[in-house]
């Protein structure tokens, strides 16, 4: 979807969000769409997890500053910020992050995410829609109407909202390169 198109969700105050206290974001690629249908027409299954949070932080905080600590490595490389520890044995967090180390037992860190790719726009474009091929007509500065839809796009329209927040809140309204240029594979794209 073109960044000045507006976007055909159910709206909410800023305020109303960040109250909540949380972004909600199920993450799922469009080919699980079919099963995701398929399942939501089988009976209810028990299931323990209710919810994803995807944090997209493109040139933002640095893992070796944050989740991924690196204590032992040089100066260079393991940042200013001291680790502390979490309930998790062997898990440790910056200690700008008290809080989430006290409930470490209630979420985890993926540390196997990798995509193939030297350029940034179709690495934001892999992280943000779940694809790794790259889409018939693919733009590196601007968004397309034939670029994959994002996994909030997808979440938007198959998760039937819980609670009054919709299924996927993406903040900002969009990611801006320091260039100015919109960064793809944030929107609908194909779905419209």
């Amino acid at each position: 979807m073109p960044a000045n198109t507006p976007a055909c969700h159910p709206t909410m105050s800023r305020r109303t969000a960040l109250e909540v206290g949380s972004i909600s974001l199920l993450g799922f690629g469009i080919n699980h769409l079919d099963a995701l249908r398929a399942e939501a027409a089988a009976p209810p299954k028990h299931s323990t997890a209710k919810s994803c949070i995807f944090i997209f932080l493109s040139g933002g905080l640095s893992q070796h500053e944050s989740f991924d600590m690196k204590p032992e490595a040089s100066a260079e490389v393991r940042g200013e910020f001291n680790p502390i520890s979490t309930k998790i044995p062997g898990l440790q967090v910056s200690e700008h992050l008290p809080m989430l180390a006290k409930r470490s037992h209630l979420w985890s860190v993926c540390r196997t995410l990798t995509h193939g790719t030297n350029e940034h726009s179709m690495g934001h474009h892999i992280m943000l829609t779940g694809r790794s091929d790259i889409p018939v007509g693919f733009n590196p500065s601007r968004p397309m109407s034939t670029d994959h839809p994002s996994i909030a796009a997808i979440a938007g329209d198959v998760i039937r909202s819980r609670t009054n927040l919709p299924p996927a809140i993406v903040l900002p309204d969009k990611i801006v390169h320091r260039t100015g240029r919109v960064v793809p594979g944030q929107f609908a794209g194909r779905m419209g």
